[in-house]
């Protein structure tokens, strides 16, 4: 028996130009193109914006306490775009955000701009990398972050992290994360908080001219991450944590060593900090703790990938952190989350008449096929038969009746489409008719067990 059902994929329209307020938990698909005139996420919802190739905010964004925005991508061509323009509203999260486009090689585009910027839950920027330029931007004029905000590419790229508006100030009392990107700072930075480079990335002091906070700490997590600062005549101390392991600690330009005239660093054992030299009278020094050995410092170029590369430029430790742990006012970094409704599912339920009714769930692939398999077994009743009914929610009810053979099988084909409305499932229930004889069995694939038993698979 083969029951065929093709589900015309819903069709969600949304006016070019509104305001939105999610107060239940919402997921919306395949919307090319919306313009949002202000969006409120109210506490403890979210709203899953799945295959929204371009989202313009026009107003301000709000998103509550425990509640949720995630904007992702599942195509592998097509990325995301997310912007928020300037003087069109304020963007506050004090929830979770994500943008996710991890799957799409083209490079996503997210311009946060707005009158101001407010990070006081976790906010998640991803990005593949592999092929054109990322673009990372919250450039808001006003701007700080207390919570978490996490920078990801699957790819180093030349694509280069903004914050804030060049020559202002941004407040971090929060934990920056870097995961193979680079973060060229061009304003003032204040705040008690952390930048911190993990699997390949690198953190650039463009202009330290301006002021960075003294309870500032760099992180460096990795043995290929690297924090370089522009030489000035006036040397400025930076703090530095995690210094070790091969990474790089450099200037903008080589590094001078003529000694007993001039040595391009020295390391203060007392103080714990290294003083890097270029050019004679430019320098810049870094507190990296106490702890170190002078044996295991060499000087190396510094070529990191979307910085111009520094012949002899930095330093670089060989040996072990001293002191490895992150600092206590940084908190741990962390990788983009799992999107609500991502996947959706297909729930099977199969009911023996008279006997019990075992629910399973799977997951679809759009375009794909749930196949159902219900084995008759060889010696049954008189005049046995199966009713299979396949219901699609919210869209269509199919039910048919076959005569079983006697060791055969049944099928059921449920056709995935390709597109299709938010919350989609398929409940299947199969139902034999007849005298049956029941025996236990042990589980098989986590399906339901007897002389007859179904079996569900997902092409």
């Amino acid at each position: 028996m083969l029951l065929r059902n093709l589900l015309a994929a819903p069709l969600l329209l949304l006016g070019a130009v509104r305001a939105v307020t999610i107060t239940e938990n919402t997921v919306d698909r395949g919307l090319l193109s919306v313009g949002l005139n202000g969006v409120t996420v109210e506490d403890g919802v979210y709203w899953s914006i799945i295959d929204n190739f371009v989202t313009a905010f026009l107003g301000s964004v709000d998103v509550g306490t425990g509640s949720g925005l995630y904007i992702s991508s599942s195509s592998s061509l097509l990325a995301l775009t997310v912007t928020l323009l300037p003087a069109l509203g304020d963007f506050k999260n004090d929830g979770i955000v994500s943008f996710d486009a991890l799957k799409s090689l083209t490079p996503p585009i997210y311009n946060i701009v707005g009158i101001s910027f407010t990070n006081n839950g976790e906010m998640y920027l991803g990005g593949d990398g592999s092929v054109g330029i990322p673009v990372f931007t919250l450039t808001s004029p006003v701007w700080d972050n207390n919570g978490l905000l996490v920078f990801y590419q699957n790819h180093r790229s030349t694509s280069v992290v903004s914050l804030g508006t060049p020559l202002s100030t941004i407040n971090n009392n929060g934990q920056i994360c870097l995961y193979n990107s680079l973060y060229t700072q061009l304003t003032n930075i204040v705040g008690h908080g952390c930048i911190t480079a993990n699997q390949d990335s690198s953190i650039f002091l463009s202009n330290t001219l301006l002021n960075v906070d003294p309870n500032q700490i760099f992180v460096l997590r990795d043995s290929q991450s690297s924090l370089r600062a522009t030489a000035i005549s006036v040397p400025k101390t930076f703090v530095v944590s995690g210094f070790g392991n091969g990474n790089k600690i450099g200037l903008d330009i080589p590094l001078i060593n003529l000694p007993p005239l001039l040595d391009a660093w020295d390391y203060d054992g007392t103080s714990g900090i290294l003083t890097l030299r270029g050019a004679g009278l430019l320098s810049q020094k870094f507190k990296i703790g106490t702890g170190y050995d002078k044996n295991l410092f060499s000087i190396v170029t510094d070529d990191d990938v979307g910085l111009l590369s520094v012949l002899f430029g930095a330093v670089t430790y060989s040996g072990p952190v001293p002191s490895p742990a992150l600092p206590a006012q940084c908190t741990e970094c962390k990788t983009l989350p799992e999107i609500p409704e991502a996947n959706p599912t297909t729930t099977i339920t199969s009911t023996w008449t008279g006997t019990f009714t075992t629910t399973i769930t799977e997951t679809d692939t759009q375009g794909g096929t749930d196949t159902v398999i219900i084995e008759v077994p060889t010696s049954y009743g008189p005049n046995p038969t199966t009713t299979i009914t396949s219901t699609w929610t919210g869209t269509v009810t199919t039910t048919v009746t076959e005569t079983d053979t006697p060791g055969g099988t049944d099928t059921v084909i449920v056709e995935v489409p390709s597109s299709y409305g938010p919350n989609p499932t398929t409940t299947i229930t199969s139902t034999w008719t007849g005298p049956i004889k029941l025996r236990s069995k042990p589980n098989y694939y986590h399906h339901f067990y007897s002389d007859w038993y179904l079996h569900h698979y997902c092409y």
